[in-house]
């Protein structure tokens, strides 16, 4: 297709919102069975609450920790906003569908509306979301936080190869080998290479999800040691940089990654990897190679999300 016809429904948008400072509570309701109950009479969550129907409302507040429920909430939100952005609809007449495979959709009861496929993925603090306007399309997003914090210390206690077996049902041989085997560029020790390598093992889990998350099956499915992904390439964060685009926020991206299964390339599957701040890795499948990727966008949830529910 030429330059400047691109077909919009090819697009895909994606977007991630940082629940950290939203609808907080106070610390003696973080967590329990009546924690997200007694939570959803603040005014702020209240406002966002409200926003959803009950069974989405319902399905929120079962979470025991309210770290959990507010991702949850924000990945209700994020669907509901992308079919407003979307299919140009009043917030009120957005409903989440779901697939054969049971991933979340819209299907709409109007012909001359836009289906869409999206994928939400959250970790850490962090909701995103991929979506586009084809039915032909199918995606994938996985975001991960890279914690050293908590995982340095099973590394030391177990070794790098031991910690890492503990996964091998997840990875090809070949994954495995190379996930233990590397070396970053930089010579590195102690900490700061345990640091690096977990950075690269992050990317690999990261690209798996959001190949497996595109397919619609769980990390269960029984080719999963048989999919494999070759010159996987670390995205830096932002403030490892020279210059760093859009300020620190955004790192590098990585894009020239190889699929493999059962032994031969695919060719007609589009995978990014981008770094965001400097914990979090965001992985992006879609199954067509025509497809155009959208800059990635932190939403505002005042501006973006409220803008657009409560609108009229």
């Amino acid at each position: 297709m030429a330059s400047g016809t691109r077909n919009p429904g090819s697009e895909v948008f994606r977007w991630i919102l940082d629940v950290h400072p939203e609808w907080p509570c106070p610390d003696s309701i973080k967590s329990g069975r009546d924690a997200a109950p007694r939570w959803a009479l603040e005014h702020d969550t209240k406002r966002a609450l409200n926003l959803l129907p009950a069974d989405e409302r319902e399905k929120v507040l079962r979470f025991y920790h309210i770290r959990d429920a507010k991702l949850s909430l924000a990945s209700q939100l994020l669907k509901h906003l992308a079919i407003v952005r979307t299919c140009n609809i009043p917030w009120p007449e957005t409903i989440v569908s779901k697939d054969h495979n049971h991933k979340p959709c819209y299907i709409p009861m109007d012909g001359a509306k836009k289906y869409i496929e999206f994928n939400v993925s959250h970790h850490g603090t962090l909701v995103a979301l991929a979506g586009c306007a084809d039915k032909e399309i199918r995606i994938g997003v996985d975001v991960v936080q890279v914690d050293p914090a908590k995982d340095i210390p099973k590394v030391r206690q177990e070794g790098w190869q031991s910690w890492v077996n503990t996964y091998e049902a997840v990875f090809s041989n070949k994954e495995v080998q190379d996930i233990v085997s590397w070396e970053p560029l930089e010579p590195l020790d102690g900490d700061d290479l345990h640091k690096a390598k977990l950075r690269h093992f992050y990317a690999h889990w990261c690209l798996k999800e959001a190949y497996v998350k595109m397919t619609g099956e769980a990390l269960m499915a029984p080719w999963l040691q048989d999919m494999e992904f070759r010159n996987v390439q670390v995205p830096r964060a932002g403030s490892e940089l020279s210059i760093a685009e859009e300020g620190n926020d955004w790192g590098e991206i990585c894009a020239d990654v190889e699929i493999w299964h059962y032994g031969r390339k695919l060719t007609q599957v589009k995978m990014e990897l981008r770094a965001f701040r400097d914990d979090y890795i965001i992985g992006t499948a879609v199954s067509s190679l025509d497809t155009h990727f959208l800059p990635h966008r932190l939403l505002d949830l005042r501006q973006d999300v409220y803008t657009a529910a409560e609108a009229g």
